[in-house]
């Protein structure tokens, strides 16, 4: 379990169970660790979406996936999409250095 999940976990366990909790009294250790690695890796993509420019501030990260593009398979296959070639005009013999 991750530093995040720790802090995460003994936070639950003093909510609940107050000042003078220990993890004696946890009846599901598992499920209490789940929940706080739930926890930690919402916090770590929270912070990752946000280092790419979305979000700003204290917005939830419900609001932050908001932002997040839906359709980026497309924009992405849009950007690579091939295009029409260019066609030059045709120089003739100024560009032929051969037949002089």
């Amino acid at each position: 379990m991750s530093n995040i999940a720790n802090i995460y976990q003994a936070e639950i366990l003093r909510a609940v169970l107050g000042p003078n909790a220990h993890a004696g009294k946890i009846a599901d250790p598992a499920r209490l660790r789940q929940i706080a690695e739930h926890l930690a890796d919402s916090e770590l993509a929270q912070s990752a979406l946000q280092a790419k420019g979305y979000g700003r501030g204290a917005k939830s990260f419900l609001d932050l996936t908001r932002e997040v593009p839906n359709n980026v398979r497309n924009m992405i296959k849009s950007l690579f999409a091939p295009r029409t070639p260019v066609s030059y005009p045709s120089l003739g013999e100024a560009g032929d250095h051969w037949s002089m």
